[in-house]
């Protein structure tokens, strides 16, 4: 069990590494540094605001769920499992996304790493599920902005 956490901790510290190289050091323009600290000021709350928006979503889409979850027989054989597992899925990603991001909170205000770090497996995690679900143009496109800006500011999280 061991070895194959240090195969996911090796494994997600060489893709921290590509990812740093391509969104930092071989990128055609990075963003000004003023930009940046205004970034890195500012993301504590805005995840804050992420936090207190997505909750009360995640139980109104529950509710929502609950009430055309019936209905989704209608669909017909092809494509109601497809919808049920796309929804359990979003659902579930979404609360651990609001785990991660209530889990660095404390630390972006500190401006510590391991605050940094918990962005970064939140976005991963809506990697896998967006491309589980489908939604891989939404997807590239949101993972690729995001890790922009995750690893142009990473220099500010020690």
């Amino acid at each position: 069990m061991a070895e194959k956490n240090l195969d996911l901790k090796q494994a997600l510290g060489q893709l921290e590494e590509t990812l740093e190289t391509y969104m930092v050091k071989k990128t055609p323009f990075s963003i000004p540094k003023n930009w940046k600290e205004l970034i890195v000021q500012f993301v504590p709350y805005l995840t804050i605001l992420r936090i207190i928006v997505s909750v009360p979503a995640v139980f109104a889409v529950l509710g929502l769920g609950a009430l055309v979850s019936p209905f989704t027989a209608f669909l017909g054989p092809r494509y109601a499992p497809s919808y049920s597992f796309n929804y359990v899925l979003s659902m579930v990603a979404l609360a651990v996304v609001i785990v991660l991001a209530a889990m660095a909170v404390p630390g972006l205000f500190k401006r510590e790493e391991k605050a940094w770090r918990f962005l970064f497996y939140a976005s991963l995690v809506n990697v896998v599920s967006g491309f589980l679900g489908g939604d891989w143009v939404g997807m590239i496109i949101g993972i690729l902005l995001s890790w922009y800006v995750l690893f142009q500011v990473k220099e500010y999280y020690r």
